[in-house]
């Protein structure tokens, strides 16, 4: 899914057209009419890295009520706790909770965030409303918080790369029943909101573009992101909602007059990649080839019955259940069959739903008391420095290689770090004790 943009016709002497509303079509004091939409690159530019790949992104936990659907990829950094799926579905992705694709997805999209904020502005729109507004390309800056209220309007002009960057000091909130429409070409993928602290997107709220945040997100009941929710440092809060990378669609393209089968292809039988916010066009279909089984890597590769698409690669599985390499005796999402999630309160144990004694933390069951990954609650991970004690997080006395260690009672370092005691002995009030 990536979100790869084509800027040759953006060039240093871009003039960004200002705001259209109740402004007379005059840009507003403070515009910059030389600012450069990101640098210029005949390659294209990937501005979210990996974390284009994710529609869900969170720091500490994602929590869900309700039918929530998310199309792409959910993940979670440094923090482990993903909560409600199910009842919530991940589709065209998977879920990644503290792992290594998640931690570059967050090194990525922080990254991204400082080259947004970076950017020179073409228009300070702080103080004022985005509601009825109409924008073209350009970089608007609030330098606090910014509201939406009713619709907002991005028009590409007929420009399918065309970029619309909103630089926000502080907090992003819409109204209920608010919506961004796009017209003349404009795409979803290519509209981004850096974020200073945290993004609250009202009840039932169409909204279009990336969402990083500092913070935190929160989706109200009903609204819905055609577009990614990437938090950094806190949680991503969901209500039954929709969150999809998969309309970064060629329908603007349309809109715009492209061709979309008549795309050139890169030369690897990828049909036009550059056109393609969601992945790449096979045909005119928009196709992830990170995950995609009937093309797999590239397009027309086809993974075979017992094989899943992992990475661009197919790789042969025990089981495959929705395209997916999947474990029947511990996955919590197909225990013991495809399909057959354990309820909210279950872990999956050899095949079969079971009630867990303590506390279910991402399909695991964990002691809240004692886990210094879930100390307390889901999520909350203790400092090295500290351990899980009575649910709380207690700063180590002493420090071994950087882990919590009881210099008093651990036979491995009686005493002092790295002074083990003989086989057999034990240790007591830091020193060695014949068994």
């Amino acid at each position: 899914m990536k979100t790869t943009v084509a800027l040759t016709a953006l060039t240093a002497g871009l003039v960004a057209a200002a705001c259209t509303s109740s402004l007379n079509n005059q840009a507003p004091a403070g515009s910059n009419p030389h600012a450069v939409l990101l640098p210029n690159t005949n390659a294209g530019l990937n501005v979210l890295g990996t974390a284009d790949n994710f529609a869900v992104l969170a720091g500490s936990t994602v929590t869900n009520t309700g039918t929530t659907n998310v199309f792409g990829n959910l993940g979670v950094d440094p923090g482990l706790a993903v909560t409600g799926f199910p009842p919530g579905l991940v589709s065209g992705g998977i879920i990644h909770a503290g792992d290594a694709v998640a931690l570059q997805a967050q090194n990525d999209a922080t990254a991204a965030s400082i080259a947004l904020a970076g950017e020179a502005f073409t228009v300070d729109l702080t103080g004022m409303d985005l509601g009825g507004m109409k924008l073209t390309t350009g970089v608007y800056h609030f330098s606090s918080s910014a509201q939406l209220t009713g619709t907002l309007t991005l028009d590409a002009s007929g420009d399918p790369s065309a970029l619309f960057v909103f630089q926000i000091g502080s907090t992003l909130t819409t109204a209920s029943s608010s919506s961004v429409l796009v017209v003349n070409g404009a795409e979803d993928c290519n509209i981004f909101w850096q974020v200073g602290s945290s993004a609250t997107l009202g009840t039932t709220t169409a909204f279009k573009g990336n969402i990083i945040a500092l913070t935190s997100i929160t989706l109200d009941t009903n609204a819905t992101v055609s577009g990614r929710a990437l938090a950094r440092n806190a949680a991503v809060t969901m209500d039954s909602n929709q969150v999809s990378t998969e309309a970064c669609s060629q329908v603007s393209q349309e809109d715009a007059g492209v061709d979309v089968d008549a795309s050139a292809s890169d030369g690897s039988g990828n049909d036009g990649a550059s056109l393609c916010c969601g992945g790449v066009l096979c045909g005119s279909v928009c196709r992830d080839l990170n995950s995609d089984q009937a093309n797999c890597g590239s397009c027309g590769n086809a993974c075979g019955a017992d094989q899943a698409c992992t990475g661009g690669s197919c790789v042969t599985c025990t089981t495959v259940c929705g395209g997916k390499c999947a474990d029947l005796a511990h996955d919590y999402y197909n225990c013991g069959s495809c399909g057959n999630a354990c309820l909210n309160g279950n872990v999956c144990s050899s095949g079969t739903c079971v009630t867990c004694p303590t506390t279910v933390c991402a399909g695991s069951c964990v002691d809240l008391t004692a886990d210094n990954v879930n100390c307390g609650s889901c999520g909350n991970a203790c400092l090295a420095s500290a351990k899980c004690t009575a649910g709380s997080c207690v700063t180590c006395t002493s420090l071994c290689s950087g882990v919590c260690t009881d210099l008093q009672n651990d036979p491995a370092n009686c005493g002092t770090c790295s002074s083990a005691c003989p086989s057999g002995d034990s240790c007591n009030s830091g020193s060695c004790v014949c068994m």
